[in-house]
């Protein structure tokens, strides 16, 4: 606008008042805190923010944390539907600070700790006393050392495996190419991780593992050139709580003779399972998948020239295939873990 002085005449911008002093509605400090929410919920950031303080206002967010008891429920009904495929017992469930420990009891197979998040989210079956991890690891790396693989003219090798474990899966389809290029040289041996409380067997992932556990040790024993084969498709198409309605399928694609080793898992039965479990218990195997050569338990890396490389590293004389190298490197690690 244009205004007159005394003795002249001057040109003004009208500019915005600028106050001193800046408050908010607490309706609009709402709105400015959804917009900052709104912008940080997709940066997984609203899950740090319990209450944020402005001046005298403050405001709540839902972080979807669960309670110690639903904790707990989450936990008893996942591992006993989906891991084990029964009843389990949940109990003791402890605030940890970031996360709940919880004391899970499984039929047959003892008491574990175990830890869930509090937003019920994650899983975990155990944990690591951080104080005792160097000292632990010192200790294995001592043990490995220590459990060379000795070498002989013909070297033996068992793979101990639950036939629905995730981990031995893994482990099998890792040793598969293996077994195919030394079929000439070894026999690479499965066998069964089942435990027995009075006249009942059972096995880690319920009644249909064990089934198969049997049907498999009967392939291996009967039709043992299409084993892996039919290995490869029970991993493919079955599952712990379907095999025993599903390996039928699994068998005839790779031309299993299906009669022989239903007649097999009915009539010895008892006996694979008893072997196998005397077997475990004289070489103290827990696990799934663990690999002995010649009798000494494999400690390296879990890959198919890994496995290759420790195999034919007992022989006296290795064979001519060993030459042949598996994978794109020799030190890759494809699996870790296992089922106990």
């Amino acid at each position: 606008m244009i205004a007159k002085t005394k003795n002249k005449t001057k040109v003004e911008k009208k500019l915005p008042r600028i106050p001193k002093e800046i408050s908010f509605s607490p309706k609009l400090l709402a709105k400015i805190l959804l917009g900052v929410a709104i912008f940080l919920l997709p940066f997984g950031l609203l899950a740090l923010l319990k209450e944020i303080k402005v001046g005298s206002y403050s405001f709540a967010f839902q972080t979807g944390y669960v309670n110690s008891q639903s904790a707990g429920e989450i936990a008893k009904k996942f591992i006993g539907e989906q891991i084990i495929g029964g009843e389990v017992k949940v109990a003791k469930v402890t605030d940890e600070g970031s996360l709940y420990s919880f004391e899970l009891e499984i039929p047959n197979q003892g008491n574990f700790t175990s830890y869930i998040t509090k937003d019920g989210r994650f899983i975990f079956p155990g944990g690591y006393d951080l104080k005792q991890f160097a000292q632990s690891k010192e200790n294995t790396a001592a043990a490995s050392q220590s459990a060379e693989i000795p070498k002989s003219d013909q070297p033996t090798a068992q793979l101990f495996l639950m036939s629905f474990c995730p981990y031995g899966n893994q482990a099998e389809e890792i040793m598969m190419p293996v077994a195919e290029l030394l079929k000439n040289s070894i026999n690479i041996e499965p066998h069964y991780i089942v435990s027995k409380t009075g006249n009942e067997y059972q096995s880690l992932h319920g009644e249909q593992e064990l089934n198969q556990d049997v049907r498999e040790l009967c392939v291996y024993k009967y039709q043992p050139e299409k084993f892996w084969a039919f290995l490869k498709q029970v991993n493919q198409d079955c599952t712990a709580e379907n095999a025993d309605t599903c390996w039928k399928g699994a068998a005839s694609k790779v031309g299993i003779n299906i009669n022989q080793i239903s007649n097999c898992e009915k009539n010895e039965r008892n006996v694979l399972l008893d072997a196998e479990i005397a077997l475990t218990e004289k070489y103290g195997i827990g696990g799934s998948p663990t690999l002995l050569i010649n009798e000494t338990t494999y400690q390296g890396g879990r890959s198919e020239e890994a496995y290759k490389q420790a195999i034919c590293g007992a022989f006296n004389q290795a064979p001519q295939e060993c030459n042949t190298v598996l994978g794109e490197t020799t030190d890759k690690t494809t699996a870790s873990g296992g089922c106990q």
